[in-house]
């Protein structure tokens, strides 16, 4: 059994931060042009994502010895990185710089997610932002902190949210008791849900590195969530949504008929 404990929760906590002062914010407005690519449309890779990842991944096997790694950045190089979800061993899940696209164009938001997972499932999860320090963590079946206070969803959290799911998207703005945000960044969402920004989120696609420390954080702060249309719980293996995250149950069975 994988035990994720005050320490080691700390402690990856604290080695997240110091990549974000060591490989994130001294490039933040200042990439040169070499240092900005494209994997696919709008698809950034900056010199920060490359080196965080590449600072990440030792110091995060050395704390689980037997654990592996799947960071978006190797992933993006071989796929085959991937099929260690597949297995029985913890696996860490990486996102260096997430919302690169707005790093890359010098403008927040833009944060590192790190998740551990067992089977699909998980176990523990971290979301930073560098540039406000703040720092969302869960751990599974204990709950979820922000910056270090318990966090907890209210039922009347606002009907404001992140709506990556087009056609759901159109109903919901048609509905018009949705407030509609897009910040090109999945974890930014999830603090924003920790902040009491947010009351919702949907997104159509799930890929592990944007969502498996979210999706975990989300559930521990008491929000409904879960993939449609069979309300299946949260999955790493499962990459393509509707994943739905809401406020409360009638919000979530509410939103969910968006997608009939």
């Amino acid at each position: 059994m994988t035990r994720i404990d005050d320490a080691l929760l700390a402690q990856i906590a604290g080695t997240i931060a110091d990549v974000g002062r060591r490989a994130i914010l001294p490039r933040f407005k200042a990439l040169a042009a070499h240092e900005i690519d494209l994997k696919g449309p709008d698809d950034y890779v900056t010199a920060a994502d490359l080196e965080a990842e590449a600072l990440l991944t030792p110091a995060l096997l050395a704390a689980l010895p037997g654990s592996k790694v799947v960071g978006e950045e190797a992933v993006s190089k071989d796929k085959t990185v991937l099929d260690a979800l597949a297995g029985d061993d913890p696996v860490w899940i990486v996102d260096p710089v997430d919302g690169t696209y707005n790093f890359a164009k010098g403008q927040a938001p833009f944060c590192t997610i790190v998740a551990l997972v067992r089977r699909g499932a998980p176990l523990a999860g971290w979301i930073h932002a560098p540039l406000t320090g703040d720092t969302l963590t869960a751990r599974a079946g204990q709950g979820a902190a922000f910056n270090g206070e318990p966090a907890r969803v209210s039922p009347d959290a606002p009907q404001a949210g992140a709506f990556y799911a087009k056609a759901a998207r159109a109903k919901a703005k048609d509905d018009g008791r949705y407030t509609l945000v897009d910040e090109r960044c999945g974890g930014a969402a999830y603090l924003d849900l920790a902040r009491g920004r947010f009351g919702f989120a949907c997104f159509s696609r799930t890929l592990p590195w944007d969502h498996a420390a979210g999706a975990l954080a989300a559930a521990e702060m008491g929000c409904a969530v879960g993939f449609l249309p069979e309300r299946a719980p949260y999955d790493a293996r499962r990459h393509v949504g509707p994943f739905l995250i809401a406020a409360s149950e009638a919000r979530f069975a509410a939103m969910a008929r968006l997608f009939d």
